[in-house]
């Protein structure tokens, strides 16, 4: 059974008041919170100075393909680690991997002659800020 009320006939005042109510302006300000919107200290420059193409992640998740002679620029949370494999058809599991902190700001991914014979793969870190190296410079 619906029930049927009258309307409400009070009128509303619609003048406005010369003093202030509460939840308006503030005479002192209050404390902001800051904000971690991203810096340079998150940058990772990650350079392939080999002639093969490698998949790179970090902490298991793929960050994406690296070609011979390209310079990559990821912004992540350095932490955890960072792997590379080398992008090929055949079943290859050789990784390099590297632990990241926030000092890292660089990887370099390249060939190292061990002896006449013997040639590996390895990855060198670069430690410091950032704009002091060559390859951030290339890119801005």
């Amino acid at each position: 059974m619906a029930v049927i009320c009258a309307p409400d006939t009070q009128e509303l005042s619609t003048e406005t008041l010369p003093h202030r109510q509460t939840g308006g302006w503030r005479l002192h300000p209050e404390p902001r919170i800051a904000l971690n919107l991203g810096s340079d200290d998150e940058m990772l420059i990650l350079e392939n100075r080999t002639e093969i193409v490698w998949a790179v992640y970090h902490n298991y998740h793929q960050l994406g393909i690296i070609d011979p002679g390209e310079l990559l620029v990821f912004h992540l949370c350095k932490h955890g680690m960072l792997n590379a494999r080398p992008y090929v058809t055949e079943n290859v599991v050789e990784y390099l991997v590297i632990p990241l902190t926030y000092e890292v700001s660089q990887v370099h991914i390249y060939k190292r002659t061990m002896s006449k014979e013997l040639e590996v793969y390895d990855m060198r870190v670069v430690y410091g800020n950032v704009e002091g190296n060559r390859a951030y410079r290339d890119l801005h």
